[in-house]
């Protein structure tokens, strides 16, 4: 099967399904996807960064981090309940990485992993899409939800096609020491492609956009969101992976999948509540 049969087919069947969540009246849907992906990519990232410690230090990362981020979520109203789950959290993996040494040349490394995983994905999820989702205003958090969406995987999207069909035209790379088939073209490609979601968005479902808005989210989250993808890739080069995992034929592992997303959505949403109607 080809890469790109095999990531058609993939969005065949799972889209709709994010579709129905994102708009079933119950946000416990949206809440489960957003919490199923964030505790994938927590057990990708403990693997990956991870690789060669005991099976146990790795789950312990991996259900520390999660453990993290459904407190998060489900607690983000009580007041100073998310600083000290970030709190203990931090202290757990000192606490845990303290009686179990393994390589001490190591350790260090591993905790920061450990950290940096908290931080790049229980944090990231939850100050961007736990957050957009209740930006309040004309299209509601569920709009915005798929502009950051549509965004990251149209960009992909026309990253792809411009690299297949210009690239062997125009081979300049864009970043080889990490992405070696990154090109020029598909960067652009990409840029193109955000944009046009967002020309959809605005014809479409999000008539309260402006022209100015179209381009003042897509642009900027764009050059993040590949600017999020060449940040995984550096750390998968670094620790000698090719993808995250093999969760999503064509794609990887889920956080293949999010990682430009875990960049974009931060742009979206303090657009969304700080500069959107003012253009």
């Amino acid at each position: 099967m080809s890469n790109l049969l095999a990531r058609f087919l993939t969005a065949v069947a799972t889209v709709p399904f994010l579709v129905l969540a994102i708009n079933w009246k119950n946000p416990i849907a949206a809440e489960g996807v957003i919490l199923l992906a964030a505790v994938l990519s927590m057990r990708e990232w403990a693997n990956m960064t991870q690789k060669g410690s005991p099976l146990a230090d790795r789950a312990f990362v991996a259900v520390l981090g999660s453990a993290l981020f459904a407190t998060l979520q489900f607690t983000k109203d009580i007041s100073g309940a998310p600083a000290l789950a970030t709190a203990v959290a931090t202290m757990g993996v000192f606490l845990w990485f303290l009686f179990r040494i393994g390589e001490m040349e190591r350790v260090a490394t591993r905790i920061a992993f450990a950290l940096g995983g908290y931080a790049y994905i229980s944090l990231l999820v939850f100050l961007s899409w736990l957050k957009l989702r209740d930006v309040d205003g004309p299209g509601d958090g569920w709009a915005w939800i798929y502009v950051a969406l549509s965004i990251a995987w149209i960009s992909d999207t026309g990253a792809y096609f411009a690299g297949r069909f210009l690239g062997p035209r125009i081979p300049r790379k864009l970043y080889e020491t990490v992405s070696p088939k990154k090109t020029v073209v598909g960067f652009f490609g990409g840029i193109a492609g955000s944009y046009a979601a967002l020309v959809v968005a605005k014809l479409w479902y999000f008539p309260a956009l402006s022209w100015a808005d179209t381009a003042l989210v897509a642009i900027p989250a764009n050059l993040l969101g590949q600017m999020g993808d060449l940040a995984e890739s550096l750390i998968k080069r670094s620790v000698g992976v090719k993808d995250s995992g093999t969760l999503l034929p064509g794609h990887g592992g889920m956080l293949d999948r999010i990682d430009a997303l875990l960049f974009v959505a931060p742009w979206v949403w303090a657009y969304a509540t700080w500069a959107f109607g003012r253009f």
